[in-house]
């Protein structure tokens, strides 16, 4: 946009925490991943507004299951679309251009991704490249934390309250500007002030 970047932040929180920027005045999202055992997690969805309640609205489309949430089978944590019915997946509607993948709604087209790996992957397979960085270094933080707790005793990063108060962002800026100083003040979790976005 004139030459400007569009960063969007999405902070990982340790050790199972994320939160996606907002657009606009829309709330900010985000999702708590759980582990259940080896092989099964819950995926928590969330939005919330730091400055507003949210509205019959945004409480509705999280009821429909829109953007990251999903509806459930009745009396259930499952998802409605899910692997066992290959996700709802709509060929008319992805053949129409109307959807891209035929799975509706954000979180239903990231499970059936995540999940079409298997329960447990063979990381010695991964090729991992550039833009996998963040993946990268986030292994490296988690195995640091695990060793430093069994080796060490030492208590790991997220078991903090003050280490949750951090904001996701969306901002423009020119391209000779770091967006890590640029947007520094934007990641910190301020009562009473909006999030910073586009």
């Amino acid at each position: 946009e004139n030459g400007n970047y569009y960063w969007r932040i999405t902070p990982w929180v340790m050790p199972c925490f994320t939160m996606i920027p907002p657009r606009g005045d829309h709330p900010i999202h985000g999702h708590f991943w759980i582990p259940i055992d080896e092989e099964t997690c819950w995926a928590w969805s969330y939005d919330f507004h730091p400055v507003r309640a949210l509205t019959r609205r945004e409480i509705d489309a999280m009821r429909e299951g829109a953007g990251v949430h999903c509806k459930y089978v009745p009396g259930t944590y499952r998802p409605l679309a899910n692997k066992d019915n290959d996700y709802l997946i709509d060929r008319a509607a992805q053949k129409a251009g109307a959807t891209f993948s035929g799975v509706a709604g954000f979180a239903i087209q990231d499970a059936s991704l995540q999940e079409s790996m298997g329960p447990i992957c063979d990381r010695t397979k991964e090729n991992l490249v550039s833009t996998d960085n963040g993946i990268i270094m986030a292994r490296h933080r988690l195995l640091r934390a695990a060793k430093a707790l069994v080796e060490k005793d030492v208590t790991p990063p997220g078991v903090d309250p003050a280490h949750h108060r951090v904001r996701s962002a969306s901002i423009v800026l020119p391209p000779e500007q770091a967006f890590k100083d640029a947007a520094k003040e934007a990641l910190i979790t301020r009562p009473g002030v909006a999030q910073t976005t586009v």
